[in-house]
């Protein structure tokens, strides 16, 4: 692990591919789950009740009697169809917020500092509002192009995904961070969109693992966030390790430079 996050010697910021992501961040997460795992849960749970109680409305069929004692069956077609994009929305935030409570401990680990949880809810809390700004920046636009026949919003999540990173890191805020994201991607788009989508796929397997044995709302959405405070320190790692190599590659950024970044954009 030493030789992994490398302190301040430099030997952790190396380009990585597909196969170095996934396993760094299945070693991190093996070091330091248990202050990883306490930063998803305070947001993952909530959030996954609230995302499975819009469901359990969204999608309930509802028996209607008229006066004249005709009965129709409504599927409420556009009530499912924004509630489906609002369920969308709160996933990538609960992603989005979780990737910006976690790049601060693991950046820092590469510079040689400590995760702690203190020190992630301190900048978490300092943050707050440009981390959810962002976060609906990206929820919003990768959810119309979700809509736009799913391939936009697959592009759109892509070349985001640097987002937060950058604004944790770099302190760039609001649409700087948008933008300075798809600089990052662009021309790496499919060993991004590769890795991102093998990392999502390892926590989809496990979420669908935890809920598919339940058909009551309150219990899947609980064991939902449960499986989320499980998975989503994993994705979180694989796209701040995404985000480094990135700029090892494109800027040959070393340990004196991340250092430099964080000491500038702390609260």
């Amino acid at each position: 692990m030493d030789d992994m996050t490398g302190g301040r010697g430099g030997s952790a910021l190396r380009p990585r591919g597909v196969g170095d992501i996934l396993t760094d961040a299945f070693n991190l997460y093996g070091k330091y789950w248990s202050v990883l795992m306490p930063i998803v849960a305070v947001v993952a749970i909530p959030l996954s009740l609230i995302q499975y109680a819009i469901t359990r409305y969204s999608f309930t069929r509802r028996i209607i009697v008229h006066p004249n004692g005709t009965i129709t069956i409504s599927s409420g077609f556009w009530r499912a169809v924004g509630s489906g994009f609002l369920i969308w929305v709160i996933g990538v935030l609960i992603t989005m917020i979780v990737v910006g409570a976690i790049t601060r401990a693991t950046a820092g680990i590469f510079v040689g500092q400590r995760a702690t949880l203190d020190g992630a809810y301190q900048f978490g809390f300092a943050r707050l509002w440009s981390i959810l700004l962002v976060s609906f920046l990206v929820a919003i636009i990768v959810g119309v192009g979700f809509i736009l026949l799913i391939i936009p919003g697959l592009i759109a999540l892509t070349r985001l995904i640097s987002a937060i990173p950058a604004l944790v890191v770099e302190d760039r805020r609001g649409t700087t961070a948008l933008v300075r994201s798809n600089d990052l991607v662009r021309g790496y788009s499919w060993p991004v969109f590769g890795t991102y989508l093998v990392a999502a796929i390892i926590a989809g397997l496990v979420t669908s693992l935890f809920t598919a044995w339940f058909s009551n709302w309150f219990v899947r959405g609980l064991l939902a966030g449960i499986a989320h405070t499980i998975t989503q320190p994993f994705i979180a790692l694989v796209v701040v390790l995404i985000y480094l190599d990135l700029r090892v590659r494109q800027e040959s950024l070393d340990t004196t430079t991340l250092d430099r970044d964080l000491q500038t954009s702390a609260p």
